[in-house]
């Protein structure tokens, strides 16, 4: 198994025309929150979703990890409206009671996180596990980043809140304070939310895997794809980023090219 690196910037700009920017960003999470009660009875391939870079600072999208991104921020709350988010929440579904898997770089409970059971620690699984100064502490920040993306609610009147605040988060690590994670760590992560998808508090329901690799086998033969498929075999809506490269790039990173996953994308909001 080769090394892989969980990707710092959140979107790379793509060829000149139209400049459809894909990045590594799964906050399509709330689209399982009204089918994660039960199986999926049929797959499909999403892409092109809505869902520019987001830092959770004062609820404000910026540029973050992007090199060179001019565009004026959007918040919070019109991406939330773009991609569904908002109606959804009217009417009462913001992901209370549901559990979404974040296999990253851990999470760190600042603010907005660490409500009581907001989140939950699954195994380190990174290279830096056997320290306990870091063990289960995101040293590269891009798990906490999408975190807070995802059910981040700072619990003040027009303050921050995710897509879906009422959730909690399953964090597994599996990335080092550079990024760094073989493709094994991510398979073993996968088959641990299988195997405790339903442990008393959990209620796994949503996995998000905010990365992809370069593999060149078809997704029928690749053991990143036949892990995120078994998770949607027991019932598990799985969001997967569909890559940083724009249209630079003629296919999905895997495993979100696999047809039994969602495959996330973006556009720009400000035209």
């Amino acid at each position: 198994m080769r090394t892989e690196r969980i990707r710092s910037r959140a979107l790379v700009k793509g060829t000149a025309r139209g400049r459809m920017r894909v990045i590594a960003l799964a906050v399509a999470t709330v689209l399982g929150l009204a089918v994660a009660t039960a199986p999926p009875t049929s797959a499909g391939l999403l892409g092109n979703l809505l869902c520019p870079v987001v830092t959770t600072a004062g609820g404000i999208l910026n540029a973050g990890w992007d090199d060179g991104a001019t565009n004026p921020p959007s918040t919070m709350t019109q991406v939330a409206q773009a991609i569904g988010a908002s109606q959804l929440r009217s009417r009462g579904v913001n992901g209370t009671g549901i559990g979404v898997a974040v296999i990253d770089s851990g999470a760190v409970p600042l603010q907005g996180l660490d409500g009581p059971g907001k989140i939950v620690n699954g195994p380190d699984l990174s290279f830096e596990s056997q320290d306990p100064a870091s063990q289960y502490l995101d040293t590269y920040g891009h798990g906490t980043h999408m975190a807070g993306i995802i059910a981040g609610d700072d619990g003040t009147p027009g303050g921050f809140q995710g897509i879906a605040p009422g959730a909690h988060l399953v964090s597994l690590k599996v990335a080092s304070h550079d990024g760094a994670a073989d493709v094994s760590q991510v398979i073993a992560a996968i088959d641990w939310v299988v195997q405790h998808r339903n442990d008393p508090g959990l209620n796994i329901r949503v996995l998000n895997l905010s990365y992809g690799t370069a593999s060149l086998q078809g997704y029928q033969l690749d053991p990143i794809a036949f892990a995120v498929e078994n998770a949607w075999r027991h019932g598990i809506v799985t969001m997967v980023a569909g890559g940083n490269d724009g249209t630079s790039r003629s296919t999905l990173t895997d495993p979100a090219v696999d047809p039994y996953v969602l495959a996330v994308g973006a556009a720009n909001l400000n035209g």
